[in-house]
């Protein structure tokens, strides 16, 4: 079968293809995808689920002429292997390797970039719009998942889209899950009769449902949608994992997010390592909060399996809720449970709660509610790359008034941090980063109980300090490890971004050289707080800034980008050593 794959370079190689052999092609197609997974990991779920309908799309339409927009891309490996880059699919999400979704700058076709869901109808109506006010023909498909039609942006563009003349093609690729199994009364009324007349109240023609492992029916109905001069939605039906035994068997997922695997003696192994994550933790102690305090309740959007929190919605199932993709509904629910007198324990990503900016200015910070947002994934995350690297929480939460940011260095770091902030007048923050937990050193041993009664910690103080090490989240042990070999260097965790401690900073400065590092962009960071504190006390040491640069980080090792920003303990060595016109050593 993979002999059928070798032969197709480009979608026109697709559909010079004789039919009787495209059931061989999607058969190496997840071939070639459960192999390139078990290598490399990636989302494996959906692209499974997806091959005949991308087949389908590529023998209907002729990109890069017609554009096929796929919301997120967790359903597109098909789609880029079948458009010239088979023999780079084992670089999938690698340093300067295949990308984790879309992006034209990879190939010209792919439409449009994106790595968050629900934004594809927009996006694709915008496209077929601008196209035809410049006078270009051709067609535009917004592939979309059922997953995102939990999402207001999504009905945003369905609303637009359906009273609009323009023949935007929706196809809804419905498989009942988004990363775990939809909720909410969408999904549901997508199997019934009422499928129909709820998209043709829209303003849209509706074929459908279709198999959508039926290239013969998928064709026909593509076909069609392609010769209307309205907006048409095509409902395909399918399953997510399918061809990979481990995956349909996965209730909860599906394969969702695979890391590698491999095959001995006939079982599926998969590569973990035994420590538990900061997600893991956060989610122990967030249990531990939840059996102390009837009034604390968790919200996710369709975050339960990357948070760790599924064990939780089983034990606590009315007070852990997942209101799907849908963040800005999840803040403002929050806002409301809080009003009502809840604790809420908002659980998100940081590149997800970008999403939600207004709600948090608007519905939480401005009446001042007590809501935690627990920040997953905060800083570099590695294989997901620039759509997904928690950059800019520290900077886009700092100006917010009344919002106390907390950054746990070490797993010990976050009971009490939260316990602190179920406790506050008003809404915080705890920002941790992905991956797994590190060692607690002694330093941090001797003054954890300090966590919940006081500002920014010391990891080391040296009376007469002539250089300061600041640090915020896990950098502080990068911090520490690089104060152990110079006798004067301090190393200070500032513990929160914001409010900062002014007088452990003001302290800092009385050495004259101050380093600065955050896991989080330059701009606007704890460094800009920093920096902001001595300007306004009218000192003025000489400081580094160290962080995120001023681009969108791509995928890549999150370790090997620490190092190659200088984040590690020798960068911030170099950095202070430079600080203080010394030679490297």
């Amino acid at each position: 079968m993979a002999d059928v794959l070798s032969g197709v370079a480009s979608p026109a190689d697709v559909r010079a293809l004789p039919e009787d052999a495209l059931p061989g092609l999607c058969e190496a197609l997840r071939e070639a995808i459960i192999t390139t997974c078990g290598r490399v990991g990636g989302h494996l779920g959906a692209s499974l689920g997806a091959v005949e309908l991308v087949v389908a799309l590529h023998r209907v339409f002729h990109t890069p002429q017609d554009a096929l927009l796929f919301d997120v891309g967790h359903q597109a490996y098909a789609h880029k292997l079948l458009t010239g880059r088979r023999d780079r699919m084992h670089t999938l999400r690698q340093a300067d390797g295949i990308a984790p979704f879309l992006d034209p700058r990879e190939s010209h076709h792919d439409a449009l970039a994106a790595g968050h869901a629900c934004t594809a109808i927009s996006a694709a109506l915008g496209l077929l719009s601008g196209r035809r006010q410049l006078g270009h023909s051709g067609h535009v498909v917004a592939v979309v998942g059922d997953g995102a039609l939990t999402g207001g942006l999504s009905f945003e563009g369905l609303n637009n889209a359906g009273g609009s003349p323009l023949p935007l093609v929706v196809v809804l690729n419905d498989n009942q899950m988004s990363i775990s199994a939809n909720v909410g009364a969408i999904p549901a009324l997508l199997r019934t009769r009422n499928a129909r007349a709820f998209f043709e109240s829209l303003g849209f023609t509706y074929l459908g449902p279709v198999d959508g492992h039926d290239l013969g029916a998928l064709t026909r109905a593509l076909r069609e949608a392609k010769a209307s001069s309205r907006p048409v939605v095509v409902h395909a039906l399918t399953k997510k994992g399918r061809g990979f035994p481990p995956a349909e068997a996965d209730e909860q997922t599906r394969g969702h997010a695979m890391g590698p695997y491999e095959w001995r003696d006939g079982k599926l192994v998969r590569s973990r390592g035994g420590r538990p994550t900061y997600s893991e933790a956060f989610a122990q102690v967030l249990g531990d909060a939840l059996e102390r305090d009837p009034r604390v309740v968790a919200v996710t959007p369709a975050m339960l399996e990357g948070s760790a929190l599924t064990g939780l919605k089983a034990r606590f199932p009315d007070r852990v809720h997942d209101v799907g993709i849908a963040e800005q509904h999840a803040v403002t629910f929050c806002a409301g449970l809080a009003a009502a007198g809840a604790k809420p324990v908002c659980v998100i990503y940081s590149t997800f709660l970008q999403r939600a900016y207004d709600q948090i200015v608007h519905d939480v910070c401005l009446p001042g509610l007590p809501v935690v947002f627990a920040v997953d994934r905060a800083g570099l995350v590695g294989a997901d790359g620039a759509t997904h690297q928690g950059a800019y929480d520290v900077s886009f939460l700092r100006p917010l008034p009344g919002l106390t940011q907390w950054a746990p260095v070490v797993g010990e770091d976050l009971g009490p941090m939260l316990a602190t902030a179920l406790q506050a007048p008003g809404p915080s923050v705890l920002r941790f980063p992905r991956g797994t937990l590190p060692d607690l050193p002694p330093e941090l041993a001797r003054t954890e109980s300090e966590v919940s009664v006081s500002g920014a910690r010391w990891l080391k103080r040296v009376a007469g300090s002539r250089l300061t090490l600041v640090t915020l989240g896990p950098l502080g042990l990068s911090a520490l490890e690089a104060v152990r070999s110079e006798p004067d260097w301090s190393a200070l965790d500032a513990r929160r971004a914001w409010p900062l401690d002014e007088a452990a900073l003001l302290e800092a400065a009385a050495g004259g050289h101050v380093v600065v590092a955050e896991e989080g962009t330059v701009r606007g960071g704890l460094g800009s707080a920093v920096l902001e504190l001595y300007a306004a006390s009218g000192v003025s040491p000489r400081v580094t800034l160290l962080g995120m640069p001023d681009v969108f980080l791509p995928h890549g090792d999150a370790r090997v980008q620490r190092t190659q920003l200088g984040l590690d303990a020798a960068g911030l060595r170099r950095a202070g050593r430079a600080l203080l016109g010394e030679e490297s050593r």
